[in-house]
């Protein structure tokens, strides 16, 4: 009933927004300019156009963002060019350990997610759900090796979410089908901003296939997960304090909760799991307009992982205890100067200090297979990294410059100290201390003032997670694993003419001690294991952006790739190449606006997907989404999202009997009404 006078009360507001009086304008008047070669700053940490950066850039503008129709960042970056995404819940949810994530050019876990250039990632987990697309001004993509200038975590790339500093006093509200509703508010003027959310994500069932699996004296019995509800909230406040320095505030809280269903004996739960998560993000950036520019912020993740058992004769509770539980608190300091020199070059310095500290929780766990039981037991680990890091862009002549890139990368105090809750003991490990050193050369020819071609090759580097090493949930600890290297490799074209921007890159990578998987362990038995084996991809993409009128725009782009991995035994033995994540990839966008209207369809399709287990049907994302604005200050809109209604697994994973694969929603819709003032 609560729902239904939601739902009924906002349709009540949109139909009365068409008669509400004021000055009608176009919709395309509120559209951001279309521009084949946007300004980017986050390939070479310097303002510069496209066209004169040697790396591959997307940006997603407000307005992208806005046709995209999507709830969060995750639901964005989906549709992108050479990033494949996974998730486990709807609209991106991530559930305990089983958080989503986005994969830039087959690189597992090598993706740097920044929010307003400062880092997000903790223990390699970013949360891109938690952050609503109302608070994205714009977010800039960079795809390919970004360590050096950024650190370890970017061996695949990096993501830039930039939010809105200055805002337009604004209420939103829409709701859809899964009882899913969305609310915003959104209030500032030239010093502060405040933008407000409160999302209700509904639910949806079922949101695995079935599995097989063995109970008691073997039977077999058939089970799924079902997506009971969840809810996230938050806000980000940005204070502008003086012309040169902004503090921002980012604030979220998110529940979800999933009901395991046994289809042999009963049609309600057996088990619920309950997810609880909390982030807060300080930042605190000073930019002196001529070059200096100086980051601290101080980030906190909080997941807790509850799980209910209920008996399976009478429906009652057999037994509530807390799975597990984490906390990161990550300090993160950036300073770097630029300089013009001799007019021409330019020459960039900075340092870092990240101070990482993660307490986990793990209850004890029963035995599984040959697998000894776990005991309730914490950990307190802790580790500091240091770097300092230069750019220098040569101008050789008009029409040829050359960059040099370096970091040196210093950790130190990487400890980790495991509790035995039920022993009194405590088990602590350090690791050595490391230096690493990565270069990268770039080279830039300018063919003529609208067409360039570059080259680059680098070093990565990446260090392995805190529980990876340590251990954490159901990860068992690994001190011996090595930081992940590598090498990377691409040339490419740019080229703006008349209203088309193409862009074609050519990549590759090579990554030794790459941080994997380990054989024969599984998060589902709970005994999950790392270890450093070999991975590498070689890859083509080509996109292009056209402007064919006033009022009809699109994009296009084609990626395809080989990523594959090999294992390595503990003899050095090498074994064969297997294929894994996603090799093919479609994506398309066709943006119409005329008058007071706006229409855009998107399509992604990823093909030629691979696990450990073989090859996983492909898959179909699709948005249709439109706009109407019946008056200056108003919007109408209604999103619809899997257009075929298709059941496509959203994880690289395919179900087999041990296995479940996710779903991605069926056919849905948003209807909604915004209003600013």
């Amino acid at each position: 009933m609560k729902k239904m006078t939601k739902a009924m009360l906002m349709t009540a507001l949109i139909l009365g927004s068409v008669q509400w009086g004021g000055t009608a304008v176009h919709a395309a008047e509120t559209l951001q300019e279309f521009t084949l070669d946007p300004m980017v700053v986050t390939a070479s940490r310097m303002e510069k156009m496209d066209l004169d950066t040697a790396a591959a850039v997307e940006v997603l503008d407000n307005e992208r963002i806005e046709k995209s129709g999507a709830g969060n960042a995750f639901e964005v970056l989906r549709g992108a060019l050479g990033i494949f995404s996974s998730t486990q819940g709807p609209n991106g949810v991530s559930l305990g350990s089983m958080t989503s994530k986005i994969n830039i050019r087959g690189v597992d876990k090598g993706t740097l997610v920044l929010l307003d250039g400062m880092p997000l990632n903790q223990d390699g987990k970013y949360n891109l759900e938690d952050i609503p697309a109302d608070l994205i001004e714009k977010i800039e993509i960079v795809r390919g090796g970004g360590a050096v200038l950024y650190g370890s975590e970017a061996t695949g790339g990096v993501v830039n979410i930039i939010t809105k500093s200055k805002v337009r006093n604004s209420v939103k509200v829409s709701a859809g089908n899964y009882g899913r509703e969305r609310y915003s508010v959104n209030v500032g003027n030239e010093k502060f901003s405040l933008l407000t959310h409160l999302n209700n994500r509904g639910e949806m069932s079922p949101m695995t296939t079935t599995v097989n699996k063995s109970g008691m004296g073997g039977k077999v019995t058939q089970q799924h997960y079902d997506y009971s509800n969840g809810e996230d909230k938050g806000l980000l406040f940005n204070y502008n304090i003086n012309d040169n320095l902004k503090f921002t505030y980012n604030y979220s809280k998110t529940n979800n909760a999933v009901d395991i269903f046994d289809n042999t004996y009963l049609k309600s739960a057996y088990q619920r799991k309950e997810y609880e998560d909390h982030n807060n993000s300080f930042i605190l950036r000073y930019d002196d307009q001529n070059g200096l520019i100086a980051n601290i912020s101080y980030n906190t993740q909080e997941r807790n992982y509850d799980q209910i058992n209920y008996k399976k004769a009478t429906g009652e509770i057999d037994k509530a205890f807390k799975y597990s539980w984490r906390e990161g608190k990550n300090t993160n300091i950036d300073i770097q100067k630029s300089w013009d020199v001799n007019g021409k070059d330019k020459f960039l310095i900075g340092a870092t200090l990240k101070k990482e500290d993660l307490n986990v929780y793990n209850s004890p766990t029963k035995k599984m297979g040959s697998t000894p039981a776990k005991p309730e037991r914490t950990g307190d680990y802790v580790r500091d990294v240091y770097s300092l890091y230069a750019s220098y862009d040569w101008q050789m002549n008009d029409n040829d410059n050359l960059i040099l890139n370096l970091r040196e990368t210093i950790v130190r105090n990487c400890d980790g100290t495991e509790n035995n809750l039920e022993t009194g003991t405590s088990d602590d490990n350090q690791k050595d201390d490391v230096n690493k050193f990565t270069p990268e050369l770039q080279y830039i020819k300018k063919i003529s003032e609208d067409r360039t071609v570059y080259a680059k090759a680098g070093k990565s580097f990446r260090l392995p997670e805190l529980t990876k090493l340590f251990g954490g949930s159901v990860i068992l600890k690994s001190p011996e694993l090595k930081p992940e290297q590598g090498t990377h490799y691409e040339v490419g074209y740019k080229l703006n003419e008349n209203n088309r921007s193409w862009r074609l890159a050519l990549f590759q990578y090579d990554i030794k001690d790459s941080i994997e998987a380990k054989e024969g362990t599984s998060a589902s038995a709970g005994n999950l294991e790392y270890e450093n084996n070999d991975a590498e991809n070689i890859g083509i993409e080509l996109s292009c952006n056209i402007k064919h009128n006033d009022n009809f725009d699109s994009y296009y782009g084609i990626s395809y790739s080989n990523p594959k991995t090999r294992h390595i035994d503990k003899d050095g033995n090498k074994g064969e190449w297997v294929k894994t994540n996603n090799q093919l990839q479609f994506n398309l966008g066709l943006n119409y606006n005329y008058e007071k209207t706006t229409a855009s369809l998107m399509a992604n399709y990823v093909g030629e997907r691979h696990d450990s287990g073989g090859k996983v049907r492909p898959a179909l994302y699709t948005d249709l989404h439109f706009t109407y604005a019946p008056e200056k200050n108003q919007k109408v809109f209604l999103h619809i999202n899997n257009l075929f209604d298709r059941a496509d697994y959203t994880t690289s994973n395919g179900p087999d009997e041990d296995t479940y694969a996710y779903y991605a929603m069926g056919r849905n819709f948003m209807l909604g009404y915004e209003v600013s003032f």
